[in-house]
């Protein structure tokens, strides 16, 4: 592979910036999504509509998807390389994680700003999110299971087993007796420490200050003595985990995404630079949402309610219904959407998709519960005034007497970014959300 790349780079869900030319490449990109690494954060479940680049037929231009990272890779005997940062910034991004987490950033935040190559960016948010979720995890210790001993002696540990006593007790004068006794989860140790290895290795994991949860957790899978055996994805997939330890999972779970990264060629060529690592932004907005909107809200006396809805059981058109965010006080509820897509408050911005999916969800909820408010919410690019609010505001659904359902489309003002002004616009969306529940 060549040294020195050509290099397509864009903001996400904004144009690329030197694309010219480079059409069949971007198509090329495109085709081989599967080959990604793309890492998640939760059980998100929209990920049917998750592209990491289209073709706008309006302006005739290519725009990058909701993914934001770099990948490198050769096509027709040319090396490139392909850039998605955060429209909003890396501050932007380090606060959402900072609020899911509930962690600082603060530490490694100066080295991992500084750095160009955001391949190495999405690899140290990654490594650092590896050891808060280790440290988070780790309250009872590493899983454990139950597991079957025989024990062969003058007395009995457990229970006897008679059968296998018979020759033992003729020759040696003991007996075997089998007990049970809880030992290190081998499945779990095995996929942490192999993600430890791979972190250390690849990652820069040593780089990073790590805490006293993350670091006994570490000192505890070391001494499991757990052998290094080969990981099946059945392995992973039949890992159960009892209340005490499920915790662990989110770990785990990300744990796995790192140890089956992928290479972007087809001739997966494990020795070549173009491993790459996106992180899909849409995930980290609806999470970062539920997180501030939970917290806001729960000092009035609401809940954040998870909900998958099965309408038209048995039928052949039959679907399930996950709305992202619903928030839920006795028979009140107020349904929310939340979209990670550019909004700039133009026509085309306003999706007919996104408009009737939320209608259906809020009218769902209408059958059996009063629905105070409901609407799409956006990371804003463009000032949200006064003036703004009121167009983008209906007292009643669809602007109709029938219902006192208020509708709108809010979010976020990121227009001037600095970490003030973020916590300044943040604490704005929720009074104006928290405006909406009073009669």
């Amino acid at each position: 592979m060549l040294n020195s790349p050509v290099l397509i780079n864009a903001k996400d869900c904004f144009p690329f910036e030197n694309q010219e030319g480079y059409g069949d490449v971007l198509k090329y990109f495109i085709s081989n999504q599967k080959q990604l690494n793309i890492f998640h954060f939760s059980n998100y479940t929209n990920r049917d509509d998750l592209e990491i680049a289209y073709f706008n037929t309006r302006d005739g231009k290519w725009y990058a998807g909701r993914l934001i990272g770099e990948a490198q890779f050769e096509y027709k005997d040319v090396n490139y390389k392909i850039v998605i940062t955060p429209r909003f910034g890396n501050l932007q991004l380090f606060r959402m994680l900072e609020e899911i987490y509930n962690i600082k950033l603060a530490n490694s935040k100066g080295t991992i700003t500084k750095q160009n190559d955001y391949q190495y960016l999405i690899k140290q948010l990654i490594a650092f999110l590896w050891l808060n979720l280790l440290s988070k995890a780790n309250k009872h210790g590493i899983p454990k299971q139950n597991e079957f001993k025989n024990y062969k002696g003058a007395i009995v540990r457990g229970r006897l087993d008679v059968r296998k006593s018979i020759i033992p007790l003729q020759v040696e004068e003991k007996i075997v007796s089998r007990y049970n006794e809880k030992v290190v989860d081998s499945t779990v140790a095995k996929i942490l420490i192999k993600a430890y290895k791979i972190l250390k290795a690849d990652y820069k994991l040593s780089s990073i200050r790590v805490s006293l949860g993350a670091k006994n957790a570490i000192e505890q899978l070391q001494a499991s003595n757990t052998r290094d055996t080969y990981l099946t994805e059945l392995d992973y997939k039949n890992l159960r985990y009892n209340n005490i330890y499920l915790s662990f999972k989110p770990v785990v779970d990300l744990s796995w995404d790192i140890i089956k990264k992928k290479n972007f060629n087809s001739n997966n060529d494990s020795t070549s630079d173009s491993f790459s690592f996106f992180l899909d932004m849409a995930e980290v907005w609806e999470i970062y949402l539920q997180s501030i909107l939970k917290r806001h809200f729960a000092k009035f006396g609401w809940h954040l309610k998870k909900d998958k809805i099965q309408t038209y059981t048995g039928k052949d058109f039959k679907r399930l219904i996950i709305p992202d965010i619903i928030l839920e006080k006795g028979n009140e509820v107020m349904v929310w959407d939340a979209k990670y897509k550019r909004m700039e408050f133009d026509y085309f911005d306003y999706d007919r998709a996104d408009f009737f999916q939320i209608h259906t969800y809020i009218s769902y909820y209408h059958q059996n519960q009063k629905v105070i408010a409901g609407g799409l919410l956006y990371p804003l690019s463009k000032e949200f005034s006064r003036e703004r609010q009121f167009k983008n505001r209906s007292e009643t659904l669809f602007n109709q007497e029938a219902t006192n359902t208020k509708y709108l489309v809010d979010g976020i003002d990121y227009t001037n970014l600095n970490e003030e002004k973020i916590k300044e616009e943040e604490a704005n969306f929720l009074n104006r959300i928290a405006d909406l529940q009073i009669n």
